[in-house]
């Protein structure tokens, strides 16, 4: 009778186990099914499920709630833990799938792991596609995952991994595009990580990973930011092993007590880095291969020459030279624009080893790509060996004409259509919200504006506020904003103080003007491009404020402190300047504008160059007022100010300068 009852008990679970042990499969012919597919029975019994075909909304919610979390976020009695997706896809459609923020609904491609897919499921194992273009923002963000295995020529977006308490593996594939910030924020597991080629790795990558210790990257590294790592207390090691391209500014690393060690192993070209902050056992990184150059030759110590390299090392620098532009082509958006100053770099390298044809070769790959910094190679001593060559001169002559067409900022200001002589017939009136809005009643009371701003004249109690604002939060360009917060003045300090945080351009902008505003002072936040906006995603905000004592606006850039005067003393508007910096007529900057306290801005570095690339288009809100960017903006209301028979990045545009700086109604 027992081997009777444990046959049939064998006997049945061989019905069960396609359910609760073996992997159940699916095929998904029709988008939207997998819910009749699976069937209610086995919905929250099932914990090992492969699923094949092409998903939508309705798909993915299912499969959220298998996994233990509803639409809501809310916990199901669902068991799902080992996911098989590898021959699945995603398309748009169906129900929305979770609420993050809002309703998410699936927007991307085929091969893209929607945002917050996972978010908050049960699930501890799952197999991706062996290729997947991109998965998405906080796909996996306090879900149970233990492991996981990246698809090639993926871009693993932000805070993808946040919060993975049980994270404890993650196997990068050969070929990786980008890693986003925050990518493995509080994966209190994870101890090492192992990187091999990477497009991009961006500013604080890892930031708050309590348990990460080393950090190794032996392939190609095509650009990383500085502050990539960023308050990991016990972080030891971060080693360099493979070449590295280019770099972002100085600190590697910020806030990790015991890093000690940072090996560059590799070939590197000159690197931007030069420092730690709060690292206090790092003093001197160490470096086993070849670096080209450092932005600090004490903390990175370089060799700017090559006879120090082994026959070994040289045969690997050639290799690595001679791959770099054989059928490449970047997909990471950070990088596509850099590619001229790598080939240009490793022209050098090429010179330096007495490649002349090489070096040749791959300075006309530069110019291809866009180099065009004459300044520098026109008496750069890398190049000597090149110098009374025929094809040298002419691919100098060539960078130089570049230079003026497309980088002399100040020469392409200069030969910029003008603005229009005629005014534009109806064209709105700009707004301005009254100190006597409730909301701008708070930022002042908020603030204390009053104490802050104290008794001085008007434009000396604009520049306090400003002043204070510069020191209070930290200019951050690659930050963005605070996650889940509303674009006003208080709520964007409140987030900062409590993450310790900076803000960028934009933020601390938008911040100033509110702060203007609830004084009394009409102000606007505006938003300056350059010329060739579509490839050059760097443009700055900055404040404009009227002044009642002088009847005009006046300059003020709270990220550098920054404001700007005639050579009398006068303050200027952001139009004024623009028109002084063509006319080549006088203009002062603030003897004391910096960044951060840490970089003092000149007129020739801030005005010169940066604000003359970069004051192209102007562009400004009609109505402004507290939460001008909050989410029921009237974003039609944003209007630019365009050189005549241009093309303006936002619309509407228009070519009247005289209504774009119109006094305020009083």
């Amino acid at each position: 009778m027992k081997h009777l009852i444990a046959a049939l008990l064998c006997f049945s679970c061989l019905f069960c186990n396609p359910v609760h042990g073996k992997t159940r499969r699916i095929v998904v012919h029709t988008p939207g099914t997998l819910p009749t597919l699976v069937g209610e029975r086995h919905k929250n019994k099932t914990t090992d499920l492969t699923v094949e075909g092409t998903l939508n909304g309705t798909d993915l919610r299912y499969l959220r709630e298998m996994a233990g979390s509803d639409y809501r976020q809310q916990p199901t009695e669902g068991r799902l833990r080992r996911l098989n997706i590898s021959r699945a896809t995603f398309t748009p459609g169906g129900e929305a799938y979770i609420y993050k923020d809002e309703s998410q609904r699936i927007k991307g491609g085929a091969l893209t792991l929607p945002p917050f897919a996972f978010r908050n499921c049960r699930l501890e194992h799952v197999i991706l596609p062996e290729r997947m273009d991109t998965i998405g923002v906080g796909a996996f963000e306090y879900s149970a995952l233990k492991s996981i295995r990246i698809p090639e020529q993926s871009v693993v977006m932000g805070w993808a991994f946040n919060r993975c308490d049980e994270l404890s593996e993650v196997e990068f594939p050969r070929y990786l595009v980008e890693l986003g910030s925050d990518c493995f924020r509080d994966c209190g597991k994870l101890q090492t990580l192992r990187i091999h080629d990477v497009e991009f790795i961006p500013y604080h990558a890892f930031e708050d990973v309590p348990g990460l210790e080393e950090i190794i990257i032996d392939g190609t590294l095509w650009h990383v930011d500085g502050w990539f790592c960023n308050s990991c207390p016990r972080l030891r090691r971060i080693a360099f092993s493979g070449m590295v391209l280019t770099t972002g500014g100085q600190p590697i690393a910020s806030n990790c007590p015991q890093l000690s060690d940072i090996t560059f192993s590799g070939i590197c070209l000159p690197l931007a880095f030069g420092s730690v902050e709060n690292c206090p056992l790092l003093k001197q990184c160490s470096v086993t291969g070849y670096v080209m150059q450092s932005a600090n030759e004490e903390f990175i110590p370089y060799r700017n020459t090559i006879s120090n390299l082994t026959p070994e090392r040289l045969q690997e620098l050639q290799q690595s030279i001679d791959r770099y532009f054989e059928d490449f082509t970047p997909r990471s958006k950070y990088i596509q624009n850099s590619n001229g100053n790598i080939a240009y770099n490793m022209a050098c390298i090429l010179a330096l080893m007495g490649q002349k044809e090489k070096a040749l070769h791959m300075l006309e790959k530069a110019v291809e790509h866009g180099y065009a910094n004459y300044k520098h190679a026109q008496k750069d001593a890398d190049l000597n060996a090149l110098h009374g060559n025929a094809v040298f001169d002419r691919l100098i002559q060539r960078i130089e004409e570049t230079w003026k067409q497309e980088y002399d900022y100040l020469n392409v200001l200069r030969i910029a259509p003008s603005y229009s002589a005629r005014p534009t017939a109806n064209a709105p009136a700009f707004t301005y919200a009254p100190p006597s809005d409730p909301d701008l009643q708070r930022v002042r009371e908020y603030f204390r504006l009053d104490s802050i701003a104290g008794n001085g004249d008007e434009i000396s109690r604009m520049k306090r506020i400003m002043y204070w604002l510069h020191d209070e939060i930290p200019h951050d360009g690659s930050g963005g904003f605070p996650s889940n917060t509303p674009r006003n003045a208080i709520d964007l300090h409140k987030a900062c103080k409590e993450q310790h945080r900076g803000l960028n351009c934009r933020g601390l902008a938008l911040v100033l003007s509110e702060m203007y505003l609830a004084m009394g002072w009409p102000a606007r936040a505006l938003t300056c491009q350059p010329r060739k906006y579509d490839s050059d995603p760097d443009c700055h905000v900055i404040d404009m404020v009227w002044s009642r004592d002088l009847q005009k606006w006046v300059w003020m850039d709270p990220s550098f402190a920054a404001f700007v005067t005639d050579e009398h003393g006068l303050l200027l508007h952001p139009g004024e300047v623009r028109q002084r910096l063509i006319d080549g007529r006088p203009l002062v900057l603030n003897e004391d504008a910096n960044w951060n306290h840490k970089s003092k801005q000149t007129k020739e570095g801030y005005l010169e160059a940066y604000m003359a690339k970069n004051l192209y288009y102007l562009s400004a809100y009609l109505h402004n007022r507290f939460g001008v960017e909050a989410p029921d903006t009237n974003h039609e209301g944003y209007y630019t100010l365009t050189p005549e028979n241009c093309k303006a990045p936002n619309q509407p545009a228009l070519t009247d300068e005289q209504w774009f700086w119109q006094a305020p109604a009083e």
